[in-house]
């Protein structure tokens, strides 16, 4: 029997049209967006019609750049995923829980050791779990002795390739790569190239036979353009950009993928790496870059997706950090959404379109009068059932 409910609400931003449809709802049937009008409109005779009050419905956010187990105000990253993995998953459903709680409905893990974000994401999607729906990479490839492979790195092409059929084999949505140093790590460079083009190209070309895209952990330099040229879907971070750079990615159409919010926000990599001069200087190095660089990158039409990179119920955050770099409150909604979905080649997530997932958030107030709205969660959803009610308490979706 088909299960048909109108959701009654003050507007709704789908992610399809331009702006908010204001006094519009969501009719949803079996989990999927039916459609999106106004009561008069929308909602079929007969259909279960719940009244959401004055709130404004916007597609379940999309972080792009995540991690299930790590707490970056806390330090010593690379110390948290050599932890023992009983201690890593108990903290890891604290870190879903307010991943959802934030309005994240979808999360792009990218990397975890001990096969965690594998068995997280069948936690979730059985039900045992409170959390966003996950995709995920398995453990990231570095090479020995850089940033990122802590617990391990992956050496010469062979290794890689390897090293990618592993990662595929336990269920990897898709392939992390390593391709500079990184701001939590004390003897890496930022613009260092960490694999040669050969070593790139295998990794990609090896992924490709497999079904699965590549996304490189990048800040400048040669890292990021070997990386694109080798054609890896995604930069990350890319905080160290180049006008070079800048325009080799706009040359290979690979998307940017911003993590804000550990670099700006004081509760991220600022406090919890405190005691280490040299993580600090490569913040205040970083954060300078990403100023000078972001206007560029805006100007160059770059596209562009947003990840927390671990600070766990901030998404807010990295939406109001586009908008104080000039992006507009619509542009920045697409980028924490549909733009998350683009980038990931999901097409049943992103938007409130007939078809996919009824996957959204309540909040407060508008969000294109006032992008601070984001943070006013009122209620989440997942394929239609509320997961995150009015208090904040969270819930597993039912086991899809």
């Amino acid at each position: 029997m088909t299960d048909t409910t109108f959701f009654r609400a003050a507007g709704v931003f789908d992610a399809v049209r331009p702006g908010l449809v204001y006094g519009a709802g969501l009719l949803v049937s079996d989990g999927r967006v039916a459609a999106v009008g106004p009561p008069d409109e929308a909602c079929p005779p007969g259909a279960r019609q719940v009244d959401l009050g004055a709130v404004y419905l916007v597609p379940g956010f999309v972080d792009a750049h995540t991690h299930v187990t790590i707490r970056p105000g806390e330090g010593d990253q690379h110390g948290q995923l050599q932890r023992p993995a009983a201690w890593q998953t108990v903290r890891g459903v604290d870190n879903l829980r307010r991943m959802l709680a934030s309005g994240v409905t979808t999360a792009r893990v990218m990397t975890e050791e001990h096969d965690i974000d594998v068995h997280f994401k069948a936690a979730v999607a059985a039900g045992e779990v409170a959390g966003p729906r996950l995709r995920v990479a398995g453990r990231g490839l570095s090479p020995t002795g850089k940033h990122g492979s802590a617990a391990g790195g992956v050496d010469g092409a062979d290794g890689a390739r390897a090293a990618v059929r592993a990662n595929a084999a336990k269920g990897a949505d898709h392939i992390k790569i390593f391709t500079t140093g990184g701001v939590s790590s004390t003897d890496t460079s930022l613009e260092e190239s960490n694999y040669s083009a050969d070593e790139i190209a295998a990794i990609v070309e090896t992924a490709a036979e497999l079904g699965l895209m590549v996304s490189a952990h990048a800040h400048g330099g040669a890292g990021v353009d070997l990386a694109a040229a080798a054609g890896v879907r995604s930069v990350e971070h890319g905080a160290l950009l180049t006008e070079r750079n800048i325009a080799t990615l706009v040359a290979h159409g690979t998307w940017l993928v911003l993590t804000s919010t550990i670099l700006f926000h004081p509760t991220g990599i600022e406090q919890g790496d405190a005691a280490e001069p040299a993580i600090l200087a490569k913040v205040q190095q970083a954060r300078a870059s990403m100023e000078a660089a972001v206007g560029r990158i805006r100007a160059a039409g770059l596209p562009i997706a947003l990840g927390t990179d671990s600070m766990h119920g901030l998404f807010g955050y990295e939406l109001q950090w586009l908008v104080a770099h000039g992006w507009s409150a619509e542009e920045a909604l697409l980028a924490g959404t549909v733009r998350g979905a683009e980038l990931m080649g999901v097409t049943d997530i992103g938007a409130l379109a007939p078809g996919r997932r009824a996957d959204f958030v309540a909040l407060r107030r508008d969000p294109l009068q006032d992008i601070d709205a984001v943070r006013e969660v009122a209620g989440v959803y997942r394929d239609g059932r509320l997961v995150v009610d009015a208090d904040g308490l969270t819930r597993p979706a039912p086991s899809s």
